[in-house]
């Protein structure tokens, strides 16, 4: 073979060869650039999950729980729901309206007044200065509801998702149209002026416990019968009242109480009650001395009144 062909062949040999290692090389170089890549991209993922661990556990803080030793409203807005700690209930007469007046311990001092008539709620208002913010009239104040007296005569004020409307003069609340109010209040046993009801009265001591004073604010009077009998009633600035019947001989034919409940007696259970003859003035005593009123449906409340109430000249 010739010299030159025999060279020629080496070198392409030679030329080949070195082309398929460069291949290999620049391979395996790409492999482990790929293998880098991907280790660092699953490295810096592990290295960023606890910090989204950590982010949220920030976010989830719990809201602190108000503790009241008193009285206590949810405040229910648009944005949030805050608990409130209240003072003392304290409560105003006018006429027979009663106003239930109560405000909150921190600054900015709000407050709350519910108007009531016997066992109507006329009115409810939430404000912060002298004017409601919100508010409610009549049967639009729905979820307030007033218990029964307890043995020591104090009550409960119950407001269930009781809903106020923004008041037209409020101004700083456009965006809020309305709340609502959640909680019990304690009503405390009403004091009334010494005027009120002097020189008579009657306790109302039920077999619940239940205790009040029954006092005449809302009138006395007498319905004359075609029969001759009479029915002599005395009312409450609650609505409650009081009724005495009585026969042609002024014998007691029925004691009647319409309030919380309705009791009565009948003739001879009656026999505790005595009607005083008028005085120089025509007013008239009447007395009850341990007087016991049953629940003539069910028998099972019973009431027991003492005290006198005056029937004034008619």
């Amino acid at each position: 073979m010739d010299p030159r062909k025999r060279t020629w062949i080496v070198v392409v040999l030679l030329g080949t060869a070195v082309a398929i290692g460069y291949a290999v090389m620049k391979q395996g170089d790409d492999g482990e650039q790929r293998s880098m890549v991907s280790a660092t991209v699953e490295l810096r993922n592990e290295r960023m999950e606890p910090a989204n661990e950590v982010a949220d556990e920030q976010v989830e803080v719990a809201r602190p729980v108000v503790s009241c030793r008193g009285n206590q409203l949810q405040v229910d807005t648009n944005a949030d729901v805050e608990s409130v700690c209240l003072g003392t209930l304290t409560t105003k007469y006018n006429g027979s309206v009663r106003s239930h007046q109560v405000a909150t311990l921190a600054t900015p001092q709000r407050w709350l007044r519910v108007e009531v008539a016997g066992g109507t709620i006329l009115s409810a208002a939430w404000g912060g200065e002298l004017r409601p913010d919100f508010y409610c009239q009549g049967a639009a104040c729905k979820g307030i509801t007033i218990s029964r007296r307890d043995a020591r005569g104090a009550r409960v004020m119950t407001l269930e998702r009781t809903q106020l409307m923004r008041a037209p003069s409020n101004e700083m609340s456009s965006v809020q149209a309305s709340l609502q109010l959640s909680g019990q209040l304690t009503i405390p046993p009403e004091e009334l002026p010494e005027f009120a009801c002097a020189d008579q009265g009657v306790s109302i001591v039920t077999s619940d416990s239940s205790s009040q004073t029954f006092c005449p604010l809302g009138g006395a009077g007498f319905e004359l019968a075609d029969d001759g009998t009479k029915r002599y009633r005395f009312t409450s600035l609650d609505g409650e009242s009081i009724v005495v019947a009585t026969d042609q001989d002024q014998q007691i034919r029925q004691v009647q109480f319409d309030g919380e409940v309705s009791l009565a007696c009948r003739s001879f259970g009656c026999g505790s009650v005595r009607i005083s003859a008028a005085d120089v003035e025509g007013a008239r005593r009447f007395t009850f001395a341990g007087t016991t009123l049953i629940d003539a449906d069910s028998g099972q409340t019973n009431a027991v009144l003492n005290g006198s109430l005056i029937l004034p000249p008619l």
